[in-house]
Formats: C-alpha cells, sequence, structure tokens
C-alpha cells in the first residue's frame, strides 16, 4: 500500500525535493554571501546592538537594510506561503483526484480497509511536506538570526510576520492546511474545486485567529506617571493603552482625549506650559498612563498556543475526512 502510494504522488514528492534543495542551496547561499558584507561594512559587531549603539561608518547600517530588505521580506514570504502552497498542491489532489477519476473503487475493493488506505497516502504526502517546511524554517532562522537586529529580528519576536515563521507556528498551519485539503477534496470529489475552496478558506481562516494566540497569552499592566517618560510599549505587542484615574481604574478614551484637549490651553485661553498642562490633567483625573503589554518572553507560550488552535483544527478535519471517505461509494 506504501509503494503504491508513492507510485501515485512521486510527482509531488519531486516537485518538494526540488525545493528543499534548491530552497535550501540559496538560502545558505544568500546567508555566507551577507556575512561577507556584514564584515566589509564593518556591520558584524552591530548586529547584537541597537541602531544608537552601532559604531558602524555613518550610512552603512541604512544602505544594508535597503540592499537586502527583498531578500528578507522574500525568506519570510516563503515560509509563510508554504504551508498554503501544501495545502493546495499536495493534500487537494490527494483524494479528490483518486474520487473524480473512480480510481478509488479498486483500492475500494481490495482487502485493505478505507482507513488504512486513507491513512497510507496521507503519511506518503503529509511527511516528506512537513520535513521540507521544517527544514526550510530552519534554515530562513539560521539566515535571519545571522543577521540580528540589521534584519527582521529588530521588530521581535511578536511582530506578525517574525511570528508567523517561528517555533512551530508554520507546522500548524502546514498541518491545518494539508487537512482542509483532504477534507475538501474528499467532500467535493474534483480536484480543482478543492484546490480553490481549500486556498480561500485557509487565507479566511489563517487571518481570522492570527490574534487570537496573543489573547490567550497572559499580559502585563505596566504604569508610569504622567510626568514621566518610560516607553510602556516596548519589548512586546500592546493591547490595550490609556489614562488611569487616582483610584486605578482606566479611563475612556473619549473621555481622557477631551480632557487632555482641554488641559492644553490655560483658563485665559494661552497655551499651557509643561507643568500646568501635567496639573491639569491630573486635577481632571488623569493621574496615570498605562499599557497592557505581552512582553517579548511570552512568545514561545503563544506559539504553542497557536498551534493548539490549528492542531486542534487540524485532528477535527482529519476526522471529517475519514467520515467523508466512509460515506464513498
Amino acid at each position: 500500500m506504501i509503494w503504491a502510494a508513492f507510485r501515485l504522488q512521486r510527482l509531488q514528492l519531486l516537485i518538494l525535493l526540488g525545493v528543499l534543495v534548491v530552497g535550501s542551496g540559496v538560502i545558505v547561499l544568500l546567508r555566507y554571501d551577507m556575512i561577507d558584507v556584514l564584515n566589509s561594512s564593518q556591520l558584524a559587531r552591530c548586529v547584537a546592538l541597537s541602531i544608537e549603539e552601532c559604531a558602524a561608518p555613518p550610512g552603512a547600517q541604512k544602505a544594508f537594510r535597503t540592499d537586502w530588505s527583498t531578500a528578507f521580506e522574500s525568506a519570510r514570504a516563503l515560509i509563510i506561503v508554504l504551508p498554503a502552497l501544501i495545502g493546495v498542491f499536495v493534500a487537494a489532489p490527494l483524494y479528490a483526484q483518486e474520487l473524480e477519476q473512480g480510481t478509488h473503487v479498486l483500492a475500494f475493493t481490495q482487502s485493505v480497509s478505507r482507513t488504512r488506505w486513507m491513512f497510507s497516502k496521507l503519511v506518503v504526502a503529509l511527511v516528506p511536506a512537513l520535513v521540507v517546511l521544517v527544514v526550510l524554517q530552519y534554515l530562513v532562522w539560521w539566515w535571519l538570526s545571522a543577521a540580528g537586529t540589521l534584519g527582521p529580528r529588530m521588530n521581535g519576536p511578536l511582530y506578525t510576520l517574525n511570528f508567523g515563521i517561528d517555533h512551530v507556528s508554520p507546522v500548524a498551519y502546514a498541518l491545518f492546511a494539508f487537512t482542509l485539503g483532504t477534507f475538501l477534496g474528499a467532500v467535493f470529489r474534483r480536484t480543482l474545486v478543492a484546490m480553490t475552496a481549500g486556498l480561500a478558506a485557509f487565507v479566511v481562516v489563517r487571518f481570522a485567529l492570527s490574534g487570537v494566540a496573543y489573547r490567550l497569552v497572559p499580559s502585563q499592566r505596566r504604569e508610569s506617571g504622567a510626568s514621566e517618560n518610560a516607553d510602556l510599549r516596548a519589548d512586546g505587542v500592546v493591547l490595550d493603552s490609556g489614562w488611569l484615574d487616582g483610584a486605578g481604574r482606566p479611563v475612556p478614551s473619549d473621555k481622557a482625549v477631551a480632557l487632555a484637549d482641554s488641559c492644553k490651553l490655560t483658563p485665559a485661553g494661552t497655551l499651557n506650559t509643561t507643568e500646568g498642562y501635567l496639573a491639569c490633567t491630573s486635577d481632571a483625573g488623569l493621574v496615570k498612563r498605562y499599557a497592557s503589554v505581552i512582553p517579548e518572553s511570552s512568545a514561545p507560550l503563544a506559539h504553542l498556543y497557536d498551534f493548539a488552535i490549528f492542531g486542534g483544527l487540524a485532528v477535527l478535519l482529519l476526522a471529517a475526512t475519514a467520515w467523508a471517505l466512509r460515506r464513498q461509494s
């Protein structure tokens, strides 16, 4: 059964092998080329420093980011798009093609059960696709990490594009896309319909659930006095921010804006001083600023929640696929 599944899917497997070889070679070459540029531009020490701390020649950082931004974005796009491509071109035709051509009838008349037939084809298609994804994901991480703060990593691990290519999230998206494609193929019995519907459904669900993992992670409430210049939004994702009154309760945003605007002018109509403005806002009930932040240290936990969400959907879709195939004649 396994050998038959390999024979039927040899084209997809050869394409996956080509993507793995070509993608890996390109990423490795780009990384070593980038390191040479960092050394020649005297930027090698700046990969772990902030923009202000880097002592490289003026304009070197900007030139490096300009020259390499397209390559970095392409690498991230590859890992973000690859799960969708796996679902469309590997998973959707997996059962739909046999159901559409009627070749499933021969398989169903053999001694092999429908469940074993389904899982044999699924394993042969899914495992190589996941191997390609994981290897390319690691190589992209290896490359972007070498650029440090001069590359996309400067935005932190919770930045949307960085989050989508790190940890176990890409695997979760691939599992969801794969099971979604197989389910639609078993239901619609038409390859092109399953591919089109699978791509559309994956994009919709992926974006609809993109912020759910953040919401499940416990946030930190950071506070500062009105006169302090503390950056409450640093090192994390801000869920909510605003003003607190004297009792520590959040002030509604529209009310806070109105009070702050009214304090910009003195009773005589002249522009208020900084001290006068702060005294006015304090008297009006705007005592402290606050921000609810998910710190960057919580990124691994957010990835686990992300995997649980999309992995759970994948399990449900797998069960639904088995049910749909059992009903085929």
